[in-house]
């Protein structure tokens, strides 16, 4: 059952993209949203486990910032959608093309590439509210249900595509899918046709009502549609239920009309992110600088924002400084701002003063991931290295999942001499990024060391069960 669950949720990972649907406003009945052989629990395991295979693969970003403004973004459209079960989980791509998807249970994918193919937050956050339909509508489990009487043998193979496609590239994906797969798979495009239709709805009512613009997703649509006609290749019909048309388009331009007119302003946070991305992405920051720094136009805040992080991954601490100081006077509790006064005083080796800032701002927003990441590397410049452990430890406690946490973590603890520790954080990194055998080796290393710390090691073998688990289910897969 896992197995054909997990291929439906991955063919619609790739259908923002790119999906047409009718310019009629009136949808199809497509059935009880509730009505499935397959649990909402069911959903829930299986899209973390999916997220565990696809980490194991998949190059991702670990930046805290981007992370929390999208994990904030996310939550925020989900509290005005459909969305039942709002544990959410993201993953931030390190791919530079448009794409996101949704899988299954709450696992939501964003690649970088979107924000620079976005030209404000409500088109970006027209990409999540589409996906977040495609979970709050179960169209996963009700596509599943809808070809029960049909098998498709095809399903790895296609998972393997739509994994490489999310991580390579468009067209070393498509390569992995056969034109045998395409036909077996024809059925399922058919009807995923009306989900893009009540995704598209769904998405502008969710946008609407955060307080955003709904025309996100139609100026969106011209994006992607511009990206296609540029691109060297097209992507086939089948792997992107069919080509965005420009009656898509007109659409969506009609269904935004329908919403009463407001004047929206941009999110500026939304514009950092972009400049973070744009910058990470960049194999020459010194032409960036360049660029960004004879920019006269619009968001001119944002650019001189991406001026001094040009200057920071250049080392220019002196010249960052001074053009970030404009800045915080103007905004001094902004935490893209904040970060980069730490980054700075980190890189000039003036740890304490970086402590002494990041604990002010985390009395003010206390338990701040992109805060408390900060505050951990700029102690562990300090040798303050039993402070930081204290502080990545109390964090894990509320992101347990957060893998680029639990590796800092073990770093940390491997310089406080706390070795257990070391063992216990680099299994927690290990099974979340699906290497499951070398948790196991870990987890070892670790009852080695408990002595007889009877409830340590009721808890090592506890987790020792819960890998086997893992591994039984992905047996199914």
């Amino acid at each position: 059952m896992l197995k054909q669950l997990l291929g439906i949720g991955v063919l619609f990972a790739a259908s923002l993209s790119l999906a047409d649907s009718s310019p009629s406003s009136q949808l199809p009945d497509l059935g009880d949203v509730t009505a499935s052989r397959y649990s909402a629990q069911q959903e829930y395991d299986l899209g973390r486990m999916w997220l565990k295979m696809f980490r194991s693969s998949a190059k991702t970003i670990d930046d805290p910032l981007m992370q929390d403004y999208i994990e904030s973004l996310l939550y925020r459209l989900a509290s005005n959608s459909e969305l039942k079960d709002r544990r959410l989980e993201t993953v931030v791509v390190n791919n530079a093309t448009i794409n996101a998807f949704a899988v299954p249970g709450g696992v939501i994918g964003v690649h970088s590439g979107l924000f620079l193919n976005t030209d404000n937050e409500s088109q970006l956050a027209g990409v999540l509210a589409h996906e977040i339909a495609h979970i709050s509508q179960r169209h996963f489990t009700r596509s599943l249900d809808n070809s029960a009487q049909s098998t498709i043998p095809t399903l790895a193979g296609l998972l393997a595509g739509i994994v490489l496609a999310a991580t390579a590239g468009a067209d070393a994906g498509i390569a992995a899918i056969t034109a045998t797969q395409a036909a077996a798979l024809d059925s399922q495009l058919r009807f995923s046709r009306q989900n893009e239709q009540e995704a598209d709805r769904l998405g502008m009512e969710t946008l609407s009502k955060a307080g955003m613009d709904p025309n996100g997703i139609p100026a969106m649509f011209e994006n992607m549609g511009k990206n296609l006609r540029y691109a060297r290749s097209k992507p086939p019909e089948f792997l992107l239920t069919h080509p965005l048309t420009e009656s898509r388009i007109s659409d969506s331009k009609n269904r935004a009309r329908q919403y009463t007119r407001n004047v929206y302003v941009d999110n500026l946070n939304f514009q950092l992110m972009k400049m973070r991305a744009t910058l990470f992405h960049s194999s020459n920051p010194e032409d960036l600088l360049k660029n960004w720094t004879a920019h006269t136009g619009s968001n001119g805040e944002a650019y001189r924002y991406g001026v001094v992080i040009a200057l920071i991954k250049l080392k220019r601490w002196e010249e960052a400084e001074d053009k970030l100081s404009e800045l915080l006077n103007n905004d001094i509790n902004r935490i893209a701002y904040r970060i980069a006064q730490a980054d700075i005083l980190i890189g000039k080796k003036e740890y304490d003063s970086a402590i002494e800032i990041l604990k002010k701002q985390l009395v003010i927003t206390p338990n701040n991931h992109p805060y408390t990441m900060k505050l951990a590397e700029a102690l562990e410049g300090a040798n303050r290295f039993q402070e930081a452990d204290l502080l990545l430890s109390k964090q894990s406690q509320s992101r347990p999942n957060d893998p680029h946490l639990w590796y800092e973590l073990a770093e940390i603890r491997g310089l406080a001499g706390n070795i257990f520790g070391v063992h216990h954080a680099r299994a927690e990194y290990f099974i979340l990024v699906g290497q499951f055998d070398r948790a196991k080796q870990q987890l070892r290393y670790a009852h080695e060391r408990t002595g007889n710390h009877h409830i340590e090691q009721s808890r090592i073998r506890q987790r020792l069960k819960d890998i086997a688990d893992m591994e039984e289910t992905l047996e199914q897969l």
